[in-house]
């Protein structure tokens, strides 16, 4: 936790805070800085909504209570908690948002829009929603989905939670996981411009809008309770992976990359590094050319289009293989090839099997053979080399437990995945798991990002290389 306030004073900090000043649109109409509208109770900071019947030099019916962040203080990459209780009532619109915080002119929506939360009339549940030029201008708000309403406890303190990182926004309540929006396709149409800027924060008590411009005055005033905000930031070095299965996955494309140009006079000491540099849609690559094919593999498009890029890649371990040792199933030449594909697509270069299976002998040396094409050794046992983890899983392992597994073990010289009966989806869901620990340590010198931002990772321990032509969580999205 890098900063918190748990407003057990009695005044504001005018270092962090201040109060919202009125505005024209719907939800700052009736803001105001007057002392009825603020107060500290209990170790909260207490914003209300009141029938304006104590200002007569104003001529808002009602007057609300805000504060925010804007141009004192802003949040990274990280986790944002707010916990917080508001009065329920028609009309009352209790908010905890955010804004991007920049010099730049930038016209709403373009910056984007985080709601942390929203809750609107007495439905028993709260809004969680994002706003960008995508959801809100080209009206694309199902794919990926732009908002979730999930329960609450009503009348009592709740967690609101926001997670920010370049490639996705998660959300919670409660502790519980609500949301996970995902940058997908380049980001592009404005789809997430959430990993441009530091945001400031926003916490009012609004009157007025609830898509009606009913009011219940009868329960006037209403009061929005702050408990505490507790920012926690983003650790790139240590930061654990979100479950493979709830994450991301890389498109496997029907068609390999094929427009490659191999540069032979440039060389390197590591032999698994290689540079590539793609210009319209063909690219020229020099030292490992099996990674680099992957890679390309990797970045192209659907459409077999490919963004410009210039960068440098090595992976932070040298062995980072499959054990098919404790595998139960008898496994046939078709499904030993199958594997060694997908492998090679997350660059995995070791797979440890004594050839006890459904293939013959000549079989076997075909399939060692169509492994070294590919960059992969086939070996008997596993190299009895100091700091290479194996991973025991079953098909009845919990992705948090291989979560916590990798984040103690996943260092050194890499490891094995000792697996058995695991269905395809699974296996390839910890394939990719996999590349993001042992490929990531490394990667992230780009010489030139235009066209395609944040193509390599330089969290090493959370993302895979390549953030970009994703596909997220297959159960919810395909493409």
């Amino acid at each position: 936790m890098m900063w918190n306030d748990e407003f057990n004073g009695d005044v504001l900090d005018a270092k962090v805070w201040s109060k919202i000043w009125r505005g024209r649109s719907e939800w700052a109409v009736h803001m105001s800085s007057a002392d009825t509208l603020y107060a500290f109770d209990d170790g909260s900071l207490v914003l209300r909504g009141m029938v304006n019947d104590f200002m007569p030099n104003d001529k808002a019916p009602f007057l609300t209570g805000g504060v925010w962040s804007k141009h004192k203080k802003s949040f990274g990459f990280g986790r944002l908690e707010v916990r917080a209780k508001f009065d329920v009532a028609q009309g009352f619109w209790p908010a905890i948002w955010m804004l991007p915080q920049t010099s730049q002119a930038l016209d709403w929506p373009h910056g984007g829009e985080i709601d942390i939360m929203e809750h609107f009339r007495s439905n028993p549940t709260v809004n969680q929603t994002v706003h960008s030029h995508y959801t809100v201008n080209l009206r694309k708000r199902n794919r990926p989905s732009q908002v979730v309403y999930p329960k609450y406890n009503e009348g009592e303190y709740n967690t609101y939670a926001l997670e920010r990182f370049y490639d996705s926004l998660v959300f919670y309540v409660n502790g519980r996981k609500t949301l996970n929006y995902p940058r997908f396709r380049d980001g592009a149409n404005g789809q997430f411009p959430f990993s441009q800027h530091d945001y400031f924060l926003i916490m009012d008590a609004q009157l007025g809008y609830d898509r009606s411009p009913y009011i219940d005055t009868a329960k006037l005033p209403v009061e929005l309770r702050i408990d505490y905000v507790r920012y926690y930031e983003l650790d790139t070095k240590t930061d654990v992976i979100p479950e493979p299965k709830d994450y991301q996955q890389f498109t496997r494309k029907r068609y390999p990359f094929k427009k490659m140009v191999v540069n032979a006079e440039e060389t390197f000491d590591d032999p698994d590094e290689y540079h590539i540099i793609t210009r319209r849609g063909k690219a020229i690559v020099s030292g490992n050319v099996v990674w680099a094919q992957s890679t390309l593999n990797q970045l192209i498009g659907e459409d077999g289009k490919i963004a410009n890029v210039d960068f440098y890649d090595k992976p932070a371990c040298p062995y980072r293989g499959i054990s098919l040792d404790r595998c139960s199933e008898k496994l046939t030449f078709t499904e030993i090839k199958r594997m060694l594909d997908v492998m090679a697509f997350y660059k995995l270069n070791y797979l440890q099997w004594n050839g006890d299976g459904n293939c013959s002998e000549e079989e076997i040396d075909s399939l060692r053979e169509y492994a070294s094409d590919l960059g992969i050794q086939m070996v008997d046992d596993i190299p009895n080399v100091a700091d290479v983890g194996l991973f025991l899983f079953s098909n009845n392992a919990q992705f948090p437990i291989v979560n916590r597994v990798f984040s103690k073990m996943a260092i050194g010289q890499g490891g094995f995945l000792s697996l058995s009966e695991f269905e395809d989806e699974e296996l390839e869901a910890l394939m990719a798991f996999s590349e993001r620990f042992w490929r990531g340590g490394s990667a992230g010198k780009v010489t030139n990002n235009e066209g395609l931002p944040d193509a390599l990772s330089e969290a090493g321990s959370r993302l895979a290389n390549f953030k970009e032509k994703i596909a997220v969580h297959r159960q919810r999205f395909h493409f």
